[in-house]
């Protein structure tokens, strides 16, 4: 969970926060219990945004309406080229994916994809290669050396199918 407040009297713009409230982007759970959690926990008077809204009973039995978002997921693709040698395992290209998966599932709610983190869950995964090249990006096709920005309601998605390794 990441949750971003605004205490002032004007709207933020980046997050969208209205004034006077606080905004959390939920990853995993079930709505019903998310919203109890953030009813029992939330300071009184103080309104909770985002697109989910759900009815949570209060103390007296009266409905409150708890809002929060949950985040999108941004597809992130890697493409790399590796000279193997005569020590590379048969199932070398499944660890180094296996350990890009792990590396990619550990980032957080708006976590960049630093392009210089990726070598160690590759370079970690097995031995008897080197990498010659190594592109990441948000397309199938990606080019860039560069990190990926993930907004801050999003979190980056890495499947198997989105990572391409050339012999």
């Amino acid at each position: 969970v990441v949750i971003y407040e605004n205490e002032t009297v004007t709207d933020f713009v980046s997050p969208p926060v209205p004034m006077k409230s606080f905004y959390p982007i939920v990853l995993g759970g079930i709505d019903s219990e998310i919203a109890q959690a953030i009813w029992d926990n939330k300071p009184a008077g103080i309104l909770s945004y985002g697109s989910t809204t759900v009815a949570v009973n209060g103390s007296q039995g009266l409905p409150h309406n708890i809002s929060f978002d949950r985040p999108t997921a941004l597809p992130v693709y890697i493409s790399m080229t590796i000279v193997k040698d005569s020590t590379f395992p048969s199932d070398g290209v499944t660890l180094i994916e296996d350990a890009l998966l792990t590396h990619i599932s550990t980032l957080g709610i708006g976590e960049d994809v630093l392009y210089s983190r990726l070598y160690t869950p590759i370079n970690s995964a097995t031995g008897g290669f080197y990498v010659t090249s190594l592109t990441i990006g948000t397309s199938p096709t990606p080019s860039g050396t560069s990190n990926v920005v993930v907004p801050f309601n999003n979190t980056a998605n890495l499947s198997r199918g989105y990572i391409v390794t050339g012999k």
